[in-house]
């Protein structure tokens, strides 16, 4: 196994979050949800080459010519949800027991996430004086154990619950809380959805992707309403992380990205009830 660093050879496979997608590029044939799936990750892309000249980076896994995960870290300075310096945030992590979205489970490689995180820790711990990170990555809840091997300690602070491996003395983060000041706008006769995303993720691009397309499919019956919160004013002026709202509700539970499929229902069992009105 290989760790290397974020560059232009290795930046598809990161935005691709290593996984099935991680080929689409270089395929002559494309289903339409893989094309979607290239269209995300490319908004992703995007937002990554905005954010490296800013001090972002990672590190990527490869057994042979195929990369197998990679962990994202970046100055806690550009993290739109905690206050802290002379820190390190890490935004994300996918290793081989880690798929993403509801690709199978691939076979684990011993060591991978070992290798990953103390790469991320040899380059940063002359530029940072810690980082810190959440408990969780990629469809595991709690990663606590496995950070505790690398010198992670757990703190709470105004609420906030991470993990932070200190260098040198740091005062500890804290979070960033905004007030929800979203209010449902009603469309006499329509149907209304409002989503709020994020290009930090292909999975919400994915999803906005799709609500857009299958809402030409509805013709003018349905009205979309796309809220990027990839800048602090959005958060502030909303107060909304992520979510999707259809007539100011939220329909959807799942975590990750959503399917035509299911949108479609969703739309149609709304008009259905909007009509019987």
């Amino acid at each position: 196994m290989e760790i290397k660093p974020l560059d232009n050879d290795t930046i598809f496979a990161e935005v691709c979050c290593i996984g099935g997608n991680r080929n689409l590029d270089m395929k002559s044939e494309l289903t339409e949800q893989e094309r979607t799936a290239l269209r995300s990750v490319q908004i992703k892309l995007e937002w990554l080459k905005k954010m490296i000249p800013k001090g972002l980076s990672a590190k990527i896994a490869y057994e042979g010519e195929e990369a197998v995960g990679f962990i994202e870290y970046m100055p806690i300075e550009h993290s739109n949800f905690h206050k802290g310096k002379d820190l390190y945030i890490i935004n994300c992590m996918i290793a081989p027991h880690t798929p993403p979205w509801e690709e199978p489970q691939e076979q684990r490689i011993p060591g991978c996430g070992s290798a990953l995180v103390q790469a991320m820790i040899e380059n940063v711990k002359d530029k940072c004086k810690g980082i810190v990170t959440p408990f969780g990555f990629a469809y595991t809840e709690d990663m606590k154990d496995f950070f505790n091997k690398f010198g992670f300690e757990e703190f709470e602070n105004e609420g906030l619950k991470m993990l932070i491996k200190r260098f040198e003395p740091v005062e500890i983060p804290s979070p960033i809380r905004y007030e929800q000041k979203y209010q449902f706008r009603q469309v006499p006769g329509k149907v209304v959805i409002d989503i709020f995303w994020s290009s930090k993720c292909p999975a919400d691009p994915y999803t906005l992707l799709n609500l857009r397309d299958v809402c030409k499919e509805f013709g003018e019956g349905v009205v979309i309403n796309g809220f990027c919160v990839d800048d602090r004013e959005t958060l502030v002026k909303y107060g909304i992380e992520s979510g999707t709202y259809v007539n100011g509700k939220f329909p959807w539970s799942t975590y990750g990205p959503l399917e035509k499929k299911e949108i479609r229902e969703v739309l149609t069992n709304t008009l259905k009830a909007n009509n019987s009105k």
